[in-house]
């Protein structure tokens, strides 16, 4: 019976016999070959919201399925069972032998509608786990956000603070200090210092975002620290400094972006301040960093002055189109989707691979020579042209096309395992996605979910998102949309024909 007690199904048949059947037979379906039949039963037993019940969906966080193991894990933010709750932090979940288990349950407590204990998530916290580490760690800042009480202050701070000191990975202790400046302001000043100055770019973000978490920094304070990013040699840093402008958007920050606006050197970042100059404004002065400087001296507060704007801005950047985007980035990775539908479907006597083919072709051949841009198709896995972003030269380009038009890869398609090889690429600051929009291979498939974890592993690199959905299903293009929102990027709708 796997994880079900049996004098817990005594009880049930004795009280309520048809329940326990119902329980039986969707407990049978978890064991079904098709995935879809087991992720039905996952979020029928669910809604029945009984302990056995509740026991059999944390049993299928450990599916290999992606559609499955996705269900369960986005259903824990409605356990309310204090006991299983705290079965999931030992044994059951973020102890259990399986590494997707313990990662599913980490990220799933940071949804949970009630406190949990602080101290016990840290326990369990270990550096050589990074990617766990720093799940575990931006469950406690969601909580914190939430104002729930997760312990003792001064023991978590305690706790969190070496975690901020010790020589780990800079991703995990970037997550760490933006923990402990929600935690004790006063405790992580001297550490958001340090990092501000920091070797890694990475702490550096982190001392950005530290300021904006903790609550403790005035609006001029922010500001200064804000100002200071934008001459930070790493556009990441300088990014970061841009959203915490217009955050603000206060005329001492407008004023602050407009003239970052002359001397920003990177296409997507002067894409972006433009986009959110115009949005703000509701007027278009395209690159005159002047005139906006102008406009911004005649704000009064925090307020839109007009009706707001498309944010997509009047430049291209680079000047060329893939599909109808423009290209905004010098520093890009096209990732493009070799699932099912791209040698099926048909368009005219063309396959969709070959108009994929001349799509791409024209997108490469438009790059000026100084962007540099790399070519992953994907299926189950990717399947990078180069191992990182090299030179639009016209012996570049014409490889990279003789790759692609070569390749006959097919699978299904896993998004989330392409943009996260993509995004270790140190240069990329833009991820350019063609799809239908629904992603069907690897660990991931829940959509919504996977847009939270994108962004959360992107929050000191800020790439943004493009994505071009051909043929996507509505409720699919909704959630690209959110991607791109959430990222500074963009979303469009291409048609075959």
């Amino acid at each position: 019976m796997g994880l079900m007690h049996l004098g817990m199904w005594a009880a049930l048949i004795a009280g309520d016999g048809g329940r326990a059947e119902e329980l039986r037979e969707l407990e049978r379906q978890l064991a079904a070959p098709r995935p879809e039949t087991r992720r039905a039963a996952v979020k029928q037993l669910v809604e029945l919201g009984q302990r056995p019940a509740w026991e059999l969906v944390c049993g299928a966080l450990a599916d290999a399925d992606s559609q499955v193991a996705d269900a369960a894990q986005v259903a824990l933010a409605r356990l309310d069972d204090a006991r299983l709750l705290e079965e999931l932090s030992g044994r059951l979940g973020l102890r259990h032998r399986d590494p997707w288990v313990r990662l599913r349950v980490a990220e799933a407590f940071g949804r949970l509608p009630r406190a949990i204990d602080g101290l016990e998530l840290l326990a369990v916290l270990e550096p050589r786990e990074p990617e766990l580490a720093r799940t575990l760690l931006w469950t406690l800042e969601r909580q914190l956000a939430a104002r729930r009480e997760l312990g003792p202050r001064d023991k978590l701070a305690r706790e969190v603070e070496r975690l901020v000191e010790a020589r780990i990975d800079p991703e995990v202790r970037g997550r760490a200090l933006v923990v402990l400046a929600r935690l004790e302001h006063f405790r992580s000043l001297p550490h958001v210092a340090d990092c501000a100055s920091a070797r890694e770019p990475v702490l550096r973000c982190a001392a950005l975002e530290a300021v904006e978490a903790s609550g403790g920094w005035s609006e001029p304070q922010r500001l200064e620290q804000a100002v200071r990013g934008l001459a930070d040699p790493e556009p990441e840093v300088r990014t970061v400094a841009l959203s915490q402008l217009e955050t603000l958007s206060t005329k001492p920050a407008l004023i602050a972006l407009a003239r970052q606006l002359a001397l920003e050197k990177r296409p997507r970042l002067r894409w972006r301040i433009q986009a959110f100059l115009r949005a703000r404004s509701g007027e278009d002065h395209g690159a005159d960093a002047a005139a906006w400087e102008a406009w911004a001296n005649t704000v009064q507060g925090p307020w839109s002055t007009g009706p707001e704007l498309s944010r997509r801005a009047t430049h291209t950047g680079t000047g060329a189109q893939l599909a109808g985007l423009g290209i905004v980035s010098d520093r890009v990775a096209f990732l493009i989707d070799f699932s099912g539908s791209t040698w099926d479907t048909k368009v005219g006597d063309r396959t969709r691979k070959q108009v994929l083919d001349q799509w791409l072709r024209e997108a490469l051949e438009a790059l000026p020579p100084e962007t540099r841009f790399n070519v992953v198709p994907y299926t189950n896995d990717p399947l990078p042209w180069e191992r990182n972003v090299v030179p639009a030269q016209r012996a570049n380009i014409a490889r990279a096309l003789e790759s692609f038009e070569r390749s006959h890869a097919r699978g299904r398609g896993n998004f989330y395992d392409a943009a996260v090889w993509a995004m270790s690429d140190p240069e990329v600051d833009t991820i350019v996605a063609l799809t239908d929009g629904v992603p069907t291979g690897g660990r991931r498939y829940d959509m919504d979910l996977m847009v939270e974890l994108l962004v959360e592993r992107n929050r000191f690199r800020r790439i943004a998102f493009d994505s071009i959905l051909v043929d996507a299903p509505k409720p699919r293009r909704a959630q690209w949309e959110r991607l791109a929102h959430r990222t500074g990027g963009l979303c469009v709708e291409a048609q075959l024909d």
